[in-house]
């Protein structure tokens, strides 16, 4: 990888990580995040992930083709679910050659290859997804990068929720 991108991807990631400590909001998050990683990644999609009890929802995508916005899944039979319950990122080169991936969930998209990181310190409460449409190596800078974003929406989560707590006091 050229220093050209590798400059462009950490510049862009100080926009969103200052953009991030601006937000007021769960919908301002879940915006900065949607509108910013992909190119932060250089991947060919991501979703933002909230968790629901013991259900999973997709509350947003930026992605070259419909992934799963929307849409609601058991916890514990999707990656985004695994990757909140286990507190730890889950990668993913190949998504047909690991058993943790729903292939009838995925076959029908164009994603080869995935990251999944929590956000949220303790009890994650929400996730963050990258996708390739090429089965590869993830890049180390694109798996760095991703855990930051999840790391700092998780810091905005939590401020946010405080404040909440403080203001309904």
């Amino acid at each position: 990888m050229g220093q050209t991108i590798r400059f462009k991807r950490w510049r862009l990631m100080t926009a969103a990580t200052e953009a991030l400590g601006r937000a007021q909001s769960l919908a301002e998050i879940l915006g900065i995040l949607r509108s910013s990683a992909r190119a932060i990644l250089r991947s060919d999609g991501v979703t933002v992930v909230l968790r629901e009890g013991d259900m999973v929802h997709y509350v947003g995508e930026d992605a070259i083709a419909p992934l799963w916005s929307g849409q609601r899944f058991p916890i514990t039979t999707c990656v985004s679910g695994m990757a909140m319950m286990q507190r730890h990122m889950i990668v993913i080169p190949d998504i047909r050659a690991d058993p943790r991936v729903p292939l009838n969930a995925y076959l029908s998209t164009f994603v080869a290859s995935m990251a999944m990181a929590p956000i949220g310190v303790g009890e994650p409460v929400a996730a963050i997804g990258a996708y390739w449409r090429s089965t590869r190596p993830i890049e180390d800078d694109a798996l760095v990068l991703l855990d930051m974003l999840a790391k700092g929406a998780g810091a905005q989560f939590e401020r946010i929720v405080d404040q909440g707590m403080k203001t309904a006091s």
